[in-house]
């Protein structure tokens, strides 16, 4: 491993991602095969807003290893923060077709396939993504917003309470909105 990879893993990890972009790009200076460092020179220059950057470095990757799931994982990130829904979803299917068993692929093609309004199919993604990693809590916060959506509040509540003791920060609206449609639900079942 290159001084250069090594100095970039480190400041991607305190966030110093600048410093990180640049020592990354020194690394692929000196290895331009080196798949896992233009990689990761992507995810720098995603940080630092160079998401046009990002998706050549990664588009070289592929180039290089046209099945690796990390390279199209990534490249789903990439599109999806340049509101490329149509690619991203190509690129974490076929991450998911290289390699099923990632909770975060799948968490993120549900978000695609929430975003197109294909809400069973999310609905399928997010599910794959707990029964892999029970403890992903934003695969639950996901899943019940997606059950929300298709008026199945009751599962909505489960999987919101499942985020919650797992610490994630439901938004106070979504809460509002739930607890407000299962008091009514509950009234109308009363007064029947």
């Amino acid at each position: 491993m290159s001084e250069h990879f090594q100095r970039g893993v480190e400041w991607l990890q305190q966030g110093q991602f600048g410093e990180a972009r640049a020592a990354f790009e020194q690394a692929v200076a000196e290895r331009p095969d080196w798949v896992e460092a233009r990689i990761n020179l992507a995810v720098a220059s995603l940080e630092v807003g160079q998401g046009e950057a990002a998706l050549a470095t990664l588009e070289q990757a592929r180039k290089l290893a046209p099945e690796s799931e990390d390279v199209h994982y990534n490249l789903g990130v990439v599109y999806e923060t340049l509101q490329r829904c149509d690619e991203a979803q190509a690129a974490y299917e076929k991450a998911v077709s290289l390699r099923p068993t990632v909770p975060e692929t799948r968490c993120n093609l549900g978000n695609i396939y929430r975003h197109k309004g294909w809400l069973e199919r999310a609905v399928e993604q997010y599910r794959a993504a707990v029964d892999l990693k029970p403890n992903l809590a934003v695969a639950h916060n996901n899943l019940a917003a997606t059950f929300a959506m298709l008026g199945d509040f009751e599962s909505a509540a489960y999987h919101v309470n499942i985020a919650q003791a797992l610490g994630y920060n439901v938004h106070p609206g979504f809460l509002s909105q739930l607890r407000a449609e299962l008091a009514k639900r509950k009234s109308q079942s009363q007064n029947r």
